[in-house]
């Protein structure tokens, strides 16, 4: 239950309509987004959203607006990514701090510390100065990082698909054997590591060996792994080819069949990690969902539209399950 009502937040999906009581399945489409909750418009698409959920949002900040770091990319002709850099947004400012950053991560601590994977290495986030510093000797092409908690290692995914443990006391890294074409890296709040190979296969790493997560399709066009919310544990929920699933230490993924993103409607990147503020990108263009905003003053836009007043209560119910 608890799970499901983690996707019901993140997507703004209640039960109850203005023309029926209940839905079955929600389609979710590009009207979707209200312009109201826009929050960044770009040139080029975003494909990577991060939001820390260590000190950098949940220490002294007055503002009380969100930092999150996202990932901007063009494509060539032939299909190739062009990297357009990684940003930080912070007082509704968007910074670039790197031409070839790639990833971020925060373990979800009392720690003000993001770090970021870029194509020559690891640098370190600095809030004070919203500026950026090489980390260690490491100069592997990254193209993905975990943080894990109460750890002083750090996972670096690289541009060749393989998986390393770097030691933060002595800046080595030992390659992880078991685990083999991997495309993109996930921790849950567990520590425990899941990885999507070139296949769009998913698997679960727990230190001792790797299991392949069973339900899932054999075949996807697309695919990603997504940062779960704080609010839940052990699953990691999975986005392939409109649909949602939760994968979970267990080796099985459920089907989440109550929604499903039509193509106009698909986000190029998406992130629900705080549990309650989520933040989707499409069309080259950022939102900010706040759910307890949209409790408390109502849905604008079209999302006002299909859902009822009457249905607070129902929301302010699935955040007692969360929080």
């Amino acid at each position: 239950m608890q799970l499901h009502s983690a996707f019901a937040l993140s997507l703004l999906l209640i039960a109850k309509t203005e023309d029926s009581d209940e839905i079955d399945r929600l389609i979710i489409t590009n009207d979707i987004y209200p312009e109201q909750y826009s929050i960044y418009s770009s040139k080029y698409e975003i494909v990577n959203i991060i939001v820390p959920l260590n000190q950098l949002n949940y220490g002294d900040n007055p503002g009380n607006k969100y930092i999150f770091f996202f990932v901007e990319a063009d494509q060539d002709d032939f299909g190739r990514i062009i990297e357009k850099g990684l940003y930080v947004f912070k007082d509704g400012i968007a910074v670039k701090l790197l031409d070839n950053g790639r990833d971020v991560a925060a373990a979800a601590d009392e720690s003000n510390v993001a770090f970021i994977a870029a194509g020559d290495g690891i640098y370190l986030y600095n809030d004070e100065r919203v500026s950026v510093h090489k980390y260690g000797n490491i100069s592997d092409s990254i193209i993905g990082i975990a943080k894990p908690t109460h750890s002083d290692i750090i996972y670096i995914l690289t541009e060749d698909k393989e998986v390393y443990i770097v030691n933060g006391l002595d800046d080595k890294k030992e390659k992880v054997n078991d685990i083999i074409n991997a495309e993109q890296i996930i921790l849950d709040y567990e520590n425990n590591l899941y990885y999507l190979d070139s296949d769009t296969q998913v698997y679960f790493y727990d230190f001792l060996s790797v299991t392949k997560i069973e339900g899932l399709p054999d075949y996807a066009f697309s695919a990603r792994l997504l940062k779960p919310p704080i609010t839940t544990q052990d699953f990691v929920p999975f986005f392939v080819d409109g649909q949602l699933y939760c994968i979970n230490t267990k080796g099985y993924a459920e089907l989440f069949d109550k929604v499903e993103f039509a193509g106009n409607g698909t986000p190029s990147a998406y992130a629900m990690e705080d549990g309650v503020v989520h933040y989707y990108a499409i069309n080259k263009r950022i939102y900010e969902f706040d759910i307890y905003d949209i409790l408390h003053n109502g849905a604008k836009g079209l999302l006002g539209k299909l859902v009822k007043k009457t249905v607070a209560d129902e929301i302010l119910t699935l955040i007692g399950l969360l929080v």
